[in-house]
């Protein structure tokens, strides 16, 4: 009797253990489905909000364009929802924040580059900058990375008169050149599934497409209080 009692119990037991796992399972497959609906919300969302604010930037960017200065990637100018949902967690990850929150740091939804000749650009990014901010622009972050190892060009973050993040790169043609012709060593380098030796050859294969890149004169001196 005691042994058909532990036998007894010991079935209870593992049909419990199961139970409980079952549970498990489908309380993760209940939460990555609705981190994925979140994901999904959240980046429909800010692609909405580009779009409303797309048709008036698009235009204050092309006011921008003259001989010698280029608009370039306008197909590209709105962030891709696959993409942006994957920038999404990424960043919630990266920063150990909720998606809500790495949702609202992204600043690159709807995105320009303005394309300059080498000897007219160190001249042509101030007079842009003059340009947007007198059209009623605001900017956030104004970062100068000629030199780095791993991007040449301006990056700024604006807040639009209708008050919508948007990115806008200077680049030269050589510099824009480049950083398309890297772009795929760059997705190696950001990406979490990569291996250490992977991640190691793309940094490599960065660093040496980026030192190819020629600084425009004055280039380095740009700023923007």
């Amino acid at each position: 009797m005691n042994q058909m009692k532990k036998i007894s119990k010991n079935i209870s037991s593992n049909i419990m253990k199961n139970i409980r796992l079952q549970q498990m399972r489908a309380s993760l497959t209940k939460i990555t489905a609705v981190v994925a609906v979140t994901m999904t919300v959240l980046a429909q969302s800010l692609i909405a909000e580009a779009q409303a604010a797309e048709p008036d930037v698009t235009r204050d960017m092309r006011a921008l364009e003259q001989k010698g200065v280029y608009l370039t990637g306008l197909t590209n100018r709105i962030k891709a929802e696959d993409s942006l949902m994957q920038k999404i967690l990424t960043d919630a990850v990266k920063d150990n924040v909720d998606l809500g929150q790495a949702a609202d740091g992204i600043s690159d939804v709807l995105r320009y580059t303005l394309v300059i000749k080498e000897q007219d650009y160190s001249r042509r990014v101030p007079e842009a900058m003059e340009k947007l901010t007198a059209s009623g622009y605001e900017v956030l972050k104004f970062r100068n990375a000629w030199g780095g190892k791993f991007y040449q060009g301006i990056n700024v973050q604006l807040l639009s008169p209708a008050g919508v993040k948007t990115e806008l790169q200077f680049h030269t043609p050589q510099s824009y050149a480049i950083k398309q012709a890297s772009h795929g060593v760059y997705e190696i380098r950001r990406n979490p599934e990569a291996t250490p030796e992977e991640v190691a050859d793309a940094t490599a294969k960065s660093i040496a497409y980026n030192a190819q890149v020629k600084v425009p004169t004055g280039a380095k001196n740009i700023i923007w209080a």
